[in-house]
C-alpha cells in the first residue's frame, strides 16, 4: 500500500525532540518548531534554481526552512527507525533543517541571507565540509563551527547525528558540535 502524501503542519513529536537533543541539547526552542510535510513548493523552487544555473535536473527532493518552519516535500518518519534502516536519512535530513532553525533562533532572519548567499555562490559545493578528514584538518588549523557556512553547518550536524545513531566514531565532529551545543565558545556567525 502506498502512503498518500497530504500536506500537514505539525509540532515535533516527543521522540523527534529526544533524538534532536542528541545534537542540539536545549539550544533550540523545540516548541516553536513547525514541520510542514508533503509541501511541493520546495521541490519546485529547486527545479527553477537548477534551471537558472543551467545545471542538470535532479530527482532529489529539497527542503526549505524559513524561521521556525521546516518545509518538506515528503512525509517524515512517524516513529524512530533502527540504525541500519535507510529511512534514518529522513531524520538526519530533519537535523540539517533543524540546524537552520537553530541559526534563526540565534541570529534572526540574517541566517536566511547567509544560507542563500552560500547556495548562490557555491551551488552544491556549499554543503561540502570535507567529511571526517576535513573536520580534523579544520580543527588542527584552529577553525570553529562558525568558520563553516550555514549549509556546511547543517550537514555537519546531519552527519554527526547519523554517526551517533549508528554508533560510529564522532571524534572529528565533537569540537564543532560542542560549539553548536553552547558547551565551548560562544556562537556568532560572521
Amino acid at each position: 500500500m502506498i502512503e498518500t502524501c497530504r500536506p500537514t503542519v505539525r509540532r515535533l513529536l516527543a521522540w523527534e525532540i529526544q533524538e534532536a537533543r542528541r545534537v542540539f541539547l536545549d539550544q533550540i526552542d523545540y516548541e516553536a518548531v513547525r514541520l510542514h510535510e508533503c509541501t511541493d513548493w520546495p521541490d519546485r523552487i529547486n527545479r527553477i534554481g537548477t534551471w537558472i544555473k543551467r545545471m542538470p535536473p535532479s530527482d532529489r527532493h529539497n527542503a526549505i526552512t524559513l524561521g521556525n518552519h521546516c518545509y518538506f516535500p515528503v512525509p517524515l518518519l512517524k516513529a524512530p527507525v533502527a540504525p541500519g534502516d535507510a529511512r534514518l536519512e529522513l531524520f538526519s535530513w530533519l537535523v540539517h533543517e533543524l540546524t537552520h532553525v537553530w541559526q534563526f533562533q540565534k541570529m534572526g532572519w540574517r541566517y536566511l541571507a547567509l544560507a542563500l548567499k552560500a547556495q548562490v555562490r557555491q551551488g552544491a559545493e556549499a554543503y561540502k565540509f570535507g567529511d571526517e578528514t576535513g573536520l580534523i584538518e579544520a580543527f588542527t588549523q584552529g577553525c570553529s563551527f562558525n568558520d563553516f557556512n550555514l549549509e556546511q553547518q547543517g550537514d555537519i550536524a546531519r552527519y554527526y547525528y547519523e554517526r551517533i545513531a549508528r554508533g560510529q566514531d564522532v571524534q572529528a565532529w565533537a569540537p564543532f558540535i560542542a560549539q553548536l551545543q553552547g558547551l565551548d565558545s560562544p556562537v556568532s556567525v560572521a
